[in-house]
């Protein structure tokens, strides 16, 4: 068996590029999908975040009753409350907000958790009005990077 050097025009053989070809495919189908996950988590979870405010405030609208809305970067969760001395069909006065509203197509009570990979970096408590107006003065929530703002003259979620 002679050995031949090879020449530096030769290029490359089909098997090498064929080779290439199949770990770069093995890569994009192991790895990819994980690349854009924790993103789309995180987007999925910051409109959760935003509807969780709108719903908040309609509900305020709808009942007349105070609702808040706690998001919290210590739990990592949004829960929706309203006065523990309030019920179905009245609002209750000046009793701590933890009676808890449920959700809206029934099963328990109004309360998401951040799924694994997903932070709430700035968190935020506030109460609508029976007229939807934010106390005290709207503010901001930060989730895995991306803002959900209340207004304070209105309410309304961006």
């Amino acid at each position: 068996m002679v050995f031949r050097p090879r020449h530096p025009d030769a290029g490359f053989t089909l098997i090498e590029l064929v080779t290439v070809l199949v770990v770069l495919g093995i890569l994009a189908v192991v790895v990819l999908p994980r690349v854009g996950e924790g993103s789309f988590r995180s987007a999925a979870f910051a409109e959760q975040v935003a509807a969780s405010f709108r719903y908040a405030q309609r509900l305020a609208v709808a009942t007349g009753c105070e609702v808040q809305v706690e998001v919290s970067a210590v739990s990592q969760r949004v829960a929706l409350t309203r006065r523990a001395d309030g019920s179905d069909t009245g609002c209750g006065h000046g009793g701590p907000f933890t009676l808890a509203v449920a959700i809206p197509a029934g099963g328990g009570d109004f309360v998401l958790n951040a799924s694994a990979g997903v932070t709430v970096t700035q968190g935020l408590t506030l109460r609508f009005d029976a007229q939807g107006l934010p106390t005290p003065n709207g503010g901001t929530v930060v989730v895995g990077g991306r803002s959900v703002r209340i207004e304070a003259d209105t309410g309304h979620v961006r």
